[in-house]
């Protein structure tokens, strides 16, 4: 393991030395490792979130390309375009439930 040198602001050291002083951490070490290792699963999520929302702008480019899309214009073909998204889903999840 790599020794390495910090500094951290007034407020941030306190908030580590509390953490030791209740018994969630032996150590200021162990703090930071927990913090790092939320942090790198923090921005693992942002990424699988980021690749999630790419894959469903790349399908729906690709269905405006290919002309599968409904055109929108007023209250009323709004309310008919949700209604339509309310009655799908609603059977998709009739579907899952057997």
């Amino acid at each position: 393991m790599s020794g390495r040198n910090f500094s951290l602001t007034d407020r941030l050291s306190v908030f580590i030395d509390r953490q030791v002083e209740d018994g969630r951490h032996q150590n200021g070490s162990e703090v930071v490792r927990e913090a790092l290792r939320r942090y790198q699963d923090d921005l693992d999520a942002e990424r699988a979130s980021l690749a999630a929302i790419e894959a469903v702008a790349e399908r729906g480019i690709a269905a405006i390309e290919r002309g599968d899309f409904r055109p929108v214009s007023g209250a009323s073909d709004r309310r008919s375009l949700l209604d339509d998204l309310n009655r799908r889903a609603a059977e998709r999840a009739a579907m899952r439930k057997g």
